[in-house]
């Protein structure tokens, strides 16, 4: 009676275990980011999902004319992928470009006139809800 006993508690036990084992998660989505520094001092981070294709970018305009801009000192927020993420750049100045709950495809600009020559900081990201992914720091001046 008793190795019975035991074989039905082991058995409760493992039936157990497997019920109560959790699924696994899915694994966060993956982002690459590109990036280019030109030596006018503009940048273009282009971001790409873990299948190789290009979602969106972010760029620094340090001058009129410069990566698609008609203004300078302009951050650019690109989204050109319809995938519910959005793409966020954001300078070491506080100015931020975004496309966050906007469809794609959709462009978003951060103009104002900075000091000429200074050094800044862009970052670009992808976002979505509470989830973020950054690229690196590009250097960029005005």
């Amino acid at each position: 009676m008793r190795v019975a006993s035991i074989g039905a508690a082991a058995s409760a036990l493992a039936a157990g275990l497997l019920l109560g084992a959790a699924a696994p998660q899915a694994s966060a989505a993956s982002f690459n980011f590109f990036t280019v520094e030109m030596s006018n001092g503009s940048a273009v981070v282009t971001v790409s999902n873990g299948s190789g294709t290009t979602i969106g970018s972010g760029a620094w305009a340090s001058d009129p004319g410069q990566v698609g801009s008609s203004t300078g000192d302009t951050l650019i927020a690109n989204d050109t992928f319809d995938d519910g993420y959005g793409i966020e750049a954001h300078l070491s100045t506080g100015r931020v470009a975004s496309t966050r709950g906007h469809a794609s495809p959709y462009t978003d600009k951060a103009t104002g006139n900075l000091p000429e020559g200074n050094t800044y900081y862009m970052t670009v990201c992808v976002v979505k809800g509470t989830f973020k992914d950054c690229s690196g720091s590009a250097t960029v001046r005005s």
